[in-house]
This record gives C-alpha cells, structure tokens and sequence, in this order.
C-alpha cells in the first residue's frame, strides 16, 4: 500500500488578489529548491485564481491545488455558487467547514455534508475542518463510503499563537480522538501555526500535516521552512 504523504496547506484566504496570488506562487516556486521526501504542499487559494494557479503549480513537483469552499448544491439556479463539477481536474483538495464559513456565512453541519457528497461525486478529496464540538455531528453526518474517504482539520479556536506544553497535549489528545474515530482517517492541524511553533506542531506523530497561514505570508521565508521541515 502506497503510503500518503504529510500535508502542508497554505490557506491564502482573501488577503491577495489573484495577480498578487500569482506573485506570491511565483516567488515562492523560485525559493523552493525541492519538495522534501513524504511532503505534499496543497494551496488553497481563492476561486478567481484557480486556474492561472493550476497552470503554475502542474509544472511543479510535489505542489497540489485546493479550493477553499465549494457549493452544497450541484450546478443550477445557485446564484453565486461554485459548484463542484467546475472544479474536477482542477484541484485535489478542497476545504469544507473551515471556521469561518462556519461563523461568518453560517454553514451548518448538514451544509457541509452536502459539500462533502459533492466534492466527492468530482473525485476531489475534502478535508473538513471542525473544532472539537464539532467533529461527533459533523462524523454522524457522513455515510461510511463517505467517511473512508475524508481527511479531517483539527481547527481549535485559540487567543495566542503562544503553543503550551498542556496545549500539545489537548492538540494530540483530540487528533488521537477524531483519527479513531473516523477511521483512522488522516487528520491536519491548522490553528495559530507560525514560523516559531510549527516544527513542534510538525514533530507530533498524531499530527498528518498542518494547516498554515500566517507563517506563509513571505513566500521565501516559507519556502525555506518547508525544507527545514522535511
């Protein structure tokens, strides 16, 4: 059995637009000398940029694309949706549940299985995102085909980037959780990661990659972290 590699997912989120999405993949490819062994590095950038990225990034090895939201709903009268089937072949990931579209556009627990059925019916892999409280509904939402097929984001509200010993122990406690669970399906981090923290965080067995977005924000300075980390 082919062994899956550890996941480092950048989220850009909305900070750039997609000229400066580009800027950013272009200095960080060039800054990038390898892809360290058993790394995959998935970037999940907004929707405007998807394919000018996805030009970018088939050139580069060891480099996967992620949507960071997709429609609950198939195409159709969805104004204002991106429906999966636009997306397949595009990318390979695509985030559901992230905590934001949770608070900020009040996605439920069954938004997000609809989500997941549809990225599925794509072939494109979701990684959902849940906070504690979250996972146990979030899991019961899900058909077991649908489960042998999900990867899961461990995404804890936090105050301060400021990781403590007895904040490692929950991160490996929950992760431990949610991975048997499910299946012992792979499970992300992806809460207050920096340039300082995340190689403690990357050293946890229990951990299969993270999540990372304020220690991305200089695509050199990130580049070199992904080499220290492999």
């Amino acid at each position: 059995m082919t062994k899956i590699k550890r996941i480092i997912l950048v989220n850009l989120k909305s900070y750039r637009s997609p000229t400066l999405v580009e800027q950013w993949l272009d200095d960080f490819i060039s800054h990038l000398t390898n892809t360290p062994d058993g790394i995959e590095i998935a970037i999940a950038v907004p929707d405007l940029a998807l394919e000018r990225i996805a030009a970018k990034i088939n050139r580069a090895a060891g480099i996967s694309l992620a949507a960071q939201a997709v429609s609950s709903f198939p195409q159709g009268s969805y104004t204002g949706s991106t429906p999966a089937a636009w997306l397949r072949g595009l990318v390979r990931y695509c985030l559901a549940g992230h905590r934001e579209r949770r608070t900020y556009f009040h996605e439920t627990v069954q938004d997000v299985a609809r989500q997941v059925h549809e990225a599925l019916e794509e072939e494109i892999t979701p990684i959902v995102c849940v906070e504690g409280e979250h996972f146990l509904p979030q899991l019961a939402a899900f058909s077991q085909e649908e489960r042998e097929q999900i990867y899961w984001a461990f995404t804890p509200r936090i105050e301060t980037a400021l990781i403590l010993p007895k904040d490692l122990d929950i991160i490996k406690d929950v992760i431990a959780k949610i991975s048997r669970q499910s299946g012992m399906r792979p499970v992300l981090y992806g809460s207050g990661v920096t340039a300082e923290n995340c190689k403690t965080l990357w050293a946890l067995p229990e951990v299969h990659g993270l999540m990372m977005t304020e220690a991305s924000r200089d695509a050199r300075a990130f580049a070199g972290l992904i080499q220290r980390l492999g």
